[in-house]
């Protein structure tokens, strides 16, 4: 299975977020891509979003993270192409909507976020990180 991450499960294996339930989630999620139970894409676009979120964190560590991280999760670009197809989409959110071009790459089979009515619009299925890891153990 191919599965997309969006930013907000990246972040929730890097930061500490309030529901400790969400890093749980997320590094289950990340073990599961390293251990090639799951094939796991993230966006370019979320290395910036990443680095900006840990910008307290000194320069050689975010890289570091930043390496650890896309050794796990593979890459896919952010093409000018897809410009043009978030312009014309149904999604308001214009960031979710690049994702989902994104994940069009890949291709990716699901998209994984907590934030699924920002998804409402995508034409990849999208499901909850803990719905990701229900339907695995099933």
């Amino acid at each position: 299975m191919k599965v997309f991450l969006d930013t907000n499960v990246l972040l929730d294996t890097i930061v500490e977020r309030d529901n400790p339930q969400f890093t749980d989630d997320a590094s289950t999620i990340l073990s599961l891509g390293e251990t090639q139970v799951i094939e796991l894409f993230m966006s370019a676009l979320s290395i910036p979003v990443i680095a900006y979120v840990i910008k307290n964190v000194n320069a050689t560590r975010k890289k570091a993270i930043i390496k650890d991280l896309i050794s796990i999760v593979k890459v896919l670009p952010s093409l000018p192409q897809h410009v043009d197809n978030i312009l014309e989409s149904t999604m308001n959110d214009i960031e979710d909507a690049l994702q989902v071009q994104s994940a069009k790459e890949g291709p990716c089979d699901i998209i994984v976020t907590r934030d699924i009515a920002d998804f409402k619009e995508s034409d990849i299925p999208v499901i909850s990180p803990q719905d990701l890891l229900s339907r695995i153990i099933e």
